[in-house]
């Protein structure tokens, strides 16, 4: 027994006319006659009664008749529901992200995303980069987006935007009154700095820009999350040097002033395993048509881009 038999079945059991039947099947009826005989015998009972002028089901047809149309129901549903799931339509994304990704680009372009595709749920959790990396190893994350540079072996990582720095001074220290910074005014100064475990080429790489533009500090404390630093910075405690977008808005006391390291900025990158599903391809699109441009941050020339350059440039 397959499926054309539950099919001619079905369809018989519809028109009771077998000559309708295998009209309707695209068939001819001597073929249809053979998928109802080889039904029977395959369930065992009779399920329909023939004469040369009446076609009925038997009760157990009936019956069958029933169940046979729920399975086939049930049959298109999986197909349709295996189609979406294989072309992106539906399904779950568990996006991680720095705090900065979410401010420039990703809750815009979750909003276009979820616009195009309604029946995706996204997931997005807040968190550092290395459990980010952790976290798609150990399949609990799709898609993340760290702050480089960060590597992991089975893991693609590609730049996908890029950020100045500020730095957060209390309203009424001797430097909130300028309109920038150079690091060399921050010399003898106590620093706030992202700890270097939690993302550990990006602390080294922003410490070497500050230390090759002249930051002497007179002493530096660490700190896990942007906000602690703001808070810090905010009762004096000293200057935070933080990503641009990192924080989505100012907080009370505090002034940020842009920091000038040259030509070095904080890169963003998108992270996944291979290989990529559909619906990752989809989302990575969304991205592509957010146009961002601030001075401060920006999604990098990947307007005019397509998904499948993003992922297939060199970081």
């Amino acid at each position: 027994m397959d499926i054309k038999h539950l099919k001619s079945f079905c369809v018989l059991g519809e028109t009771l006319h077998f000559g309708r039947a295998a009209a309707r099947l695209n068939i001819v009826q001597p073929a249809l006659s053979g998928h109802i005989k080889q039904l029977e015998q395959h369930v065992g009972v009779q399920l329909v009664e023939r004469s040369r002028h009446h076609v009925r089901l038997t009760a157990a047809g009936c019956d069958f008749l029933k169940n046979s149309r729920e399975i086939l129901n049930s049959l298109d549903r999986s197909v349709e529901s295996a189609r979406n799931v294989g072309t992106g339509f539906v399904g779950t994304l568990r996006i991680g992200a720095v705090s900065s990704a979410i401010n420039l680009f990703l809750a815009r372009a979750i909003r276009l995303f979820e616009d195009s595709w309604p029946d995706v749920e996204i997931c997005l959790t807040a968190i550092d980069s290395c459990k980010q990396i952790e976290g798609i190893a150990e399949g609990r994350f799709d898609l993340g987006f760290v702050r480089m540079p960060i590597s992991q072996d089975g893991i693609t990582i590609r730049t996908i935007a890029q950020e100045a720095f500020d730095v957060c001074l209390p309203h009424g220290h001797p430097l909130a009154s300028r309109t920038h910074l150079t690091p060399r005014a921050l010399r003898g100064q106590t620093i706030l700095m992202l700890a270097r475990e939690n993302a550990p080429g990006f602390h080294d790489a922003l410490s070497a820009a500050c230390h090759q533009n002249g930051l002497m500090p007179g002493r530096i404390k660490y700190f896990r999350e942007f906000t602690s630093a703001v808070q810090m910075a905010s009762v004096g405690l000293g200057a935070a040097i933080v990503p641009a977008c990192a924080m989505s808005s100012g907080s009370d006391g505090i002034c940020r002033l842009p920091l000038d390291l040259g030509s070095y900025q904080s890169d963003i990158g998108a992270a996944w395993a291979e290989p990529a599903s559909p619906l990752l391809h989809n989302f990575l699109a969304s991205i592509t048509a957010v146009s961002v441009a601030t001075a401060r941050g920006a999604v990098i020339a990947r307007t005019e881009l397509s998904a499948a350059e993003v992922m297939a440039e060199t970081p």
